[in-house]
């Protein structure tokens, strides 16, 4: 049912990856040149604050792999009348994000080599994330042991 606790957690999780690929996950700016470097999910924006130069390539793959657990999230949600798949999605969620977070390391190692930087507020948001997603899966979980106890006991 949309009602279950499960369903807000996903629908959290889809604003949280939404959030994620609008707000920078790293952040560097080199005083002497007043030159500011975010590393945004879709692109690498470095340059001036007004006008900021914008490098794709394999920043991009991140924003397609979040787009694509995006899209997964909404179809785990509105699958709630088969728990067994649901409970795959999230897996498969689980499993992109994870690939998304070792691209990320990987990018912000690169960059680290050049610029001191810190972390933007999208990493803690993409964290919120994976969070939701996975208590949305363990209280799928419960619902189908819940569900397969009752059908025992007829």
């Amino acid at each position: 049912m949309i009602q279950r606790i499960q369903t807000v957690f996903l629908f959290l999780a889809v604003i949280a990856l939404v959030l994620f690929n609008i707000f920078p996950y790293w952040q560097a700016s080199s005083a002497p040149e007043g030159e500011m470097i975010n590393l945004m999910s879709y692109a690498l924006a470095s340059g001036m604050t007004e006008a900021p130069e914008l490098t794709f390539g394999l920043y991009s793959l991140v924003a397609l792999i979040s787009g694509v657990a995006i899209i997964l999230l909404i179809i785990e949600t509105f699958s709630y009348k088969n728990r067994v798949i649901q409970m795959k999605i999230a897996i498969g969620i689980s499993f992109l994000m994870s690939i998304n977070l070792v691209l990320m390391t990987y990018l912000v190692i690169d960059l680290q080599k050049e610029y001191e930087g810190s972390f933007g507020i999208g990493i803690f948001v993409f964290a919120i994330a994976m969070l939701l997603n996975i208590l949305a899966r363990r209280f799928i979980q419960k619902d189908e042991k819940l569900v397969r106890s009752v059908d025992r006991l007829r």
